[in-house]
């Protein structure tokens, strides 16, 4: 992502949830978004208004970026974040996944997809546009792009969430992939705290002979997220899902359906993810994409050790405790 930051020729089009500048020297994103942009190339930053105050991106740095020529905007909206991650470079390629910029999280496993096809570059422009224009974006070109084309057909396509404008599309796109699985399912997440539809959707799977593995980090960024994490895996050790701990901690967001299809994005296992924030990911079914992500997770699998139920102690206060997390979702 950097040296295409860092080669880019016309633009600079970044969307994301946390941007801290603390990656300097090996990765100076902040000073070649301002060399680029006093360059006369377009660079556009769109952060999370949450994600920005949360993790300090603070008003002398966003002073000097502006100063510099660079259009930093903020996603402002109750209970509401833009959680994707999406970079868009010259309008050519884009990177779209689970990774936030900062020192702490160069240590974590997580992933991106770069892509380069006319038309899935094509979608996701006009996508990032929509938020442009949302956050009070003014640059007429990215307003004029034509309303979003969702690509459903083909070897890739990408799939979003905004439900700040009640557009809610990955619920139904992941009970039809899941209700479509014939042999094996396989997620990564950070964060495990499923709807009731989802563990639902993924009993009826298993009930069909699916194999459904779900591996996500032993000890997450958050000891909320870590205790809520080992509660929920508690709760279903008998529902017949197969569950992994990695020792490393794992921030990336996949879906893996019989070794054929695949996806990469921004969406957690949980409410936020699939009721309240802007999410975005690549579903895809070439066979060389699909063959490079079986290997990574295979990797992660192996380096990970399968849930003991003995290891896990059941508390009284577990099932309350999960009750209170989708109640709080909305503000956790």
């Amino acid at each position: 992502m950097y040296e295409a930051v860092f080669l880019a020729e016309q633009s600079i089009y970044w969307e994301t949830f946390i941007f801290r500048n603390d990656t300097f020297p090996a990765y100076d994103f902040m000073k070649v978004f301002k060399e680029k942009a006093k360059e006369g190339k377009k660079v556009v930053l769109i952060i999370d208004g949450f994600g920005g105050f949360w993790y300090d991106f603070g008003k002398t740095l966003e002073k000097d970026l502006r100063e510099s020529g660079v259009e930093v905007l903020f996603f402002r909206s109750w209970f509401r974040r833009i959680h994707r991650k999406i970079l868009i470079v010259d309008e050519k390629k884009i990177f779209i996944g689970g990774v936030n910029v900062a020192q702490e999280y160069m240590k974590w496993l997580d992933l991106n997809v770069l892509l380069t096809g006319k038309h899935i570059v094509a979608t996701t422009l006009r996508s990032f546009a929509r938020s442009y224009r949302f956050c009070g974006g003014v640059d007429e070109r990215l307003l004029s792009l034509p309303k979003m084309e969702h690509l459903h057909k083909g070897k890739l396509w990408l799939i979003e969430q905004w439900p700040h404008i009640d557009k809610l599309f990955l619920r139904r796109h992941y009970k039809d992939k899941i209700a479509e699985a014939n042999k094996k399912i396989t997620f990564v997440t950070p964060y495990f705290f499923p709807h009731t539809w989802l563990v639902r959707s993924l009993k009826d799977a298993i009930g069909r002979g699916v194999m459904v593995e779900v591996i996500l980090p032993k000890k997450t960024d958050a000891s909320f997220s870590t205790f809520a994490n080992h509660v929920f895996v508690k709760l279903l050790e008998n529902s017949g899902i197969h569950f992994y701990w990695s020792n490393t901690m794992i921030h990336a967001k996949t879906l893996l359906i019989d070794g054929e299809e695949g996806m990469v994005g921004s969406i957690n296992l949980d409410q936020m993810s699939f009721d309240w924030n802007v999410e975005a990911g690549v579903f895809f079914r070439r066979k060389d994409m699909v063959r490079d992500l079986s290997k990574i997770i295979e990797e992660w699998r192996k380096n990970s050790t399968p849930y003991n139920s003995q290891s896990e102690v059941w508390r009284w206060y577990h099932k309350p405790f999960a009750l209170l997390v989708r109640i709080l979702s909305p503000i956790i």
